[in-house]
């Protein structure tokens, strides 16, 4: 065991005492700076508390946007990786390709054919992220129905389009990965190309049994299986907000957006202010016609008076029976 030297004696009894005081003084420190962390994040909480109302009813939407916007990078990352004896290719679903070759199938008669990558789906992905972004983030305030199937509808059309990608993608692995093969080997082209590159000490000259070469077949990548896992889980996130926002009853998806319309309250009316008096004009106007009297019933002259008197009172006055004498008897009269 080693002894303490006579300098060392009186150092360390001191430094034993000096280390139990300034553990006891980094205890109330910490404690300090944890309640003071907490105390900050509430006050934090408080001053997001009014911006985070928005988000009440929308977390799966703002999710299933994120989740799109995530796969909109990945969809301009390679999916397709290979490698041949003449180089190596990367492919992105847009079917834009990387390549890395030392052309030896240049002069060949019949070179290896590029392949043919349709971007179509990948095309659709983008259009399906816009639609879920900008409906997402109108519903923030909106806060209808119709947004939010339309959120949840484009994000599994997302999903969809994605995993069509992915399975056109890795049908088109195989011609990737012959776009930077030697070519046909009876080829004189390309022989001559080979020979050229071993010439160029790029690479040795292909030969059976010779070497050993290492190479690996085409395949998807990880940010085509990231692309399409990321797709899907914004389709779950959406679909499941949107079930939990649904009321009780069968499900209904709205064709239509509603159109709400503000009407003024029913209050009473506002008075209508009265006409002005109108002001005689200026201008003279034309005088009444003469009114023409009327013509006067005509008279009958007298003579023709004193013969229609005469008639009328005989046919008003009836007979009197006592100034009415009797018939003669035939019989008293012979």
């Amino acid at each position: 065991m080693v002894q303490p030297t006579p300098w060392q004696a009186g150092k360390t009894p001191q430094a034993q005492a000096v280390s139990p005081s300034r553990a006891a003084r980094g205890a109330p420190r910490r404690q300090v700076d944890v309640a003071s962390t907490l105390t900050s994040l509430r006050l934090l909480h408080a001053r997001l508390r009014p911006h985070l109302v928005l988000f009440q009813g929308n977390w799966g939407y703002l999710g299933a946007a994120l989740g799109g916007v995530i796969t909109l990078y990945a969809l301009f990352q390679p999916w397709v990786n290979a490698s041949s004896t003449d180089g190596k290719i990367k492919a992105t679903p847009f079917g834009k390709f990387e390549i890395s070759s030392s052309l030896v199938a240049l002069w060949s008669g019949s070179p290896p054919p590029a392949a043919k990558i349709n971007g179509t789906w990948a095309v659709l992905a983008c259009i399906a992220i816009a639609v879920i972004v900008v409906a997402a983030v109108v519903n923030l305030r909106a806060h209808t129905r119709a947004l939010s199937t339309l959120v949840m509808g484009s994000s599994i059309a997302l999903s969809l389009f994605v995993v069509f990608a992915l399975v056109h993608m890795n049908g088109k692995a195989p011609d990737v990965r012959n776009m930077v093969g030697n070519g046909p080997t009876r080829d004189l082209g390309s022989q001559v190309g080979m020979i050229v590159r071993w010439a160029s000490g790029n690479s040795g000259y292909a030969l059976p049994g010779v070497r050993r070469y290492t190479w690996t077949t085409a395949g998807l990548t990880s940010w085509a299986w990231f692309a399409g896992a990321m797709a899907v889980i914004s389709a779950v996130a959406a679909i499941a907000q949107w079930v939990r926002n649904r009321p009780a009853g069968p499900i209904q998806i709205p064709l239509r957006m509603p159109i709400v319309i503000t009407r003024p309250s029913s209050g009473p009316a506002p008075a209508q202010p009265a006409p002005a008096p109108q002001q005689p004009s200026a201008s003279p106007q034309p005088a009444p016609e003469p009114q023409q009297p009327a013509p006067a019933p005509q008279q009958a002259s007298p003579e023709v008076a004193a013969q229609q008197a005469p008639e009328a009172a005989a046919q008003q006055t009836p007979p009197d029976p006592a100034t009415k004498r009797p018939s003669p008897d035939p019989d008293q009269t012979n």
